[in-house]
């Protein structure tokens, strides 16, 4: 047993790794700006403006909600398909040289790094599907708003009582997972209101500071989606994982794989705000695997201190909070391709498209 000290210690341990992996970021004039202060209340609100700019599923099987239980599970289905689904809103599959031209605020697409500069760019060699990919470009020397980001607008608000499904998949350089990023770690979706990416309606993706598997956050990283309400003892990663506060291992957390696509899904299943009767559930599946759940919150709080301000947009981005320009690290990059968002659940994807050889 811990004494009520070390128990102490540890809670301030953890609030304090999260706090460094939150994402404040302010996609106003085609920037992102980011207000962090170390170890205190993060209350940042990203405001509109003008702008520029258990046991493994069977492989090829995805697990549905509860509220879907009397439907047929899905076979895999290539991106076409998958697109043309009952219920899709977005499909995005980077194909396209027109989806990379700059942005205009606040519509879906490219917006710029720091300097202005748009290192999201289509490639078209390394891609799960189709003509292409989205690939983001951390170089050197950069701060955190290094690579830009995409934005990209559901067209419908989620509020109280709805339920939305995001797919994409996203692969990661070794030099990204494997870089010394300093006091700062990255991003890979923000769920949110097209209003703010740090608030209480948001649901940040990222890596829990320099550990190597996933995490997902609300409220500006006050509150992570783990057991036991954040509080040690609690796991971090719930589902087909044990990933204990702490005790971080390959066995029982899911790891992120370098050179490989990765398949990330979400049901977001709102009940009423400020009550705990929402359901977050996240699957992961490497290509040509079965999903393996990774996130299962019943019962949890989402809030919204603004009804109909509700889940409307999401953001692809690798941010990386306090990440200091003097780092002289090998240039990085991530890539992400077949973006679906929809009202039903998505089938899982096929295999991906084998790089073109030399």
């Amino acid at each position: 047993m811990h004494s009520r000290a070390e128990r102490a210690e540890s809670v301030g341990r953890d609030k304090m790794r999260i706090a460094r992996i939150v994402v404040l970021a302010a996609l106003c004039a085609g920037t992102l700006a980011v207000l962090l202060n170390r170890g205190q209340a993060i209350s940042h609100i990203l405001r509109l403006g003008p702008a520029s700019s258990a046991p493994e599923i069977p492989a090829g099987r995805v697990p549905l909600p509860a509220q879907e239980s009397q439907r047929v599970v899905q076979g895999p289905q290539d991106f076409e398909t998958r697109c043309k689904a009952p219920g899709v809103l977005v499909c995005e599959g980077f194909d396209s040289a027109a989806s990379f031209l700059p942005a205009t605020w606040p519509g879906p697409g490219l917006y710029p790094a720091w300097d202005k500069a748009f290192r999201g760019t289509m490639d078209k060699t390394i891609k799960a599907s189709g003509k292409g990919s989205l690939r983001f470009e951390i170089p050197p020397h950069s701060p955190a708003n290094a690579a830009g980001s995409w934005r990209q607008p559901f067209e419908h608000d989620f509020g109280a009582s709805a339920t939305f499904y995001v797919q994409f998949r996203q692969r990661f350089s070794k030099e990204f997972l494997k870089n010394n990023w300093g006091d700062t770690s990255w991003k890979q979706v923000i769920l949110h209101n097209e209003a703010a990416t740090c608030a209480d309606v948001e649901l940040t993706t990222g890596q829990y500071y320099h550990d190597g598997f996933p995490i997902m956050y609300t409220d500006c990283g006050a509150r992570v989606l783990g057991t036991n309400d954040g509080k040690p003892p609690y796991k971090l990663e719930q589902g087909d994982y044990n990933c204990w506060y702490d005790h971080y291992n390959k066995n029982d957390c899911f790891f992120y794989p370098a050179d490989q696509w990765v398949t990330f899904y979400y049901q977001v299943s709102i009940g009423h705000w400020g009550k705990p009767d929402s359901t977050i559930n996240a699957w992961v599946a490497l290509d040509g695997q079965g999903y393996k759940q990774w996130i299962n919150m019943p019962k949890f709080v989402l809030k919204n201190d603004h009804p109909g301000q509700d889940y409307d947009t999401l953001t692809l981005l690798p941010y990386m909070t306090n990440k200091s320009m003097s780092l002289d690290h090998p240039v990085a990059y991530t890539w992400y391709d077949e973006l679906i968002v929809s009202k039903q659940p998505i089938a899982p994807p096929t295999h991906t498209t084998p790089p073109a050889s030399n």
